[in-house]
């Protein structure tokens, strides 16, 4: 029996966010890439998904990991205008915004698209991390 830990494979795009397959067309099936590689873009093309296709659905649905962030602003955000953005629309929590459903998000006073689409990249990351720390 060897001493070296165990290798646990990296997960693909599509084992952590099975939902994204649905959305994507079979032609462009990047997805099926592990989730190290592209990451910035990856985020971005899930976050454009469920901000364009997915608007009925809350947050915690496509992103469970969320709901085990005790506070929001414990996140890394590129932008405080987007923690901002949540605490006017009243989440705090991870709880809180597992909740929120897009469309809601997007009637926000002064968010758009936009700023949904990066609230949602950040969520994303956190989905990541929780993933591969499995």
């Amino acid at each position: 029996m060897s001493d070296a830990p165990a290798v646990t494979p990296t997960p693909t795009w599509g084992e952590v966010f099975p939902w994204f397959r649905e959305v994507m067309a079979e032609d462009d099936a990047w997805y099926v890439g592990q989730v190290d590689s592209k990451t910035d873009t990856g985020t971005a093309r899930l976050a454009e998904a469920a901000v364009t296709r997915l608007k009925s659905l809350p947050v915690g649905r496509l992103f469970p990991a969320v709901r085990r962030v005790e506070r929001l602003d414990e996140l890394g955000w590129p932008k405080h205008r987007l923690l901002n953005a949540l605490h006017r629309g009243g989440c705090f929590t991870g709880d809180d915004l597992s909740y929120m459903v897009i469309a809601e998000m997007l009637s926000w006073e002064s968010v758009g698209p936009i700023i949904v689409k990066q609230i949602l990249e950040v969520v994303a990351l956190e989905e990541i991390r929780v993933s591969s720390a499995r």
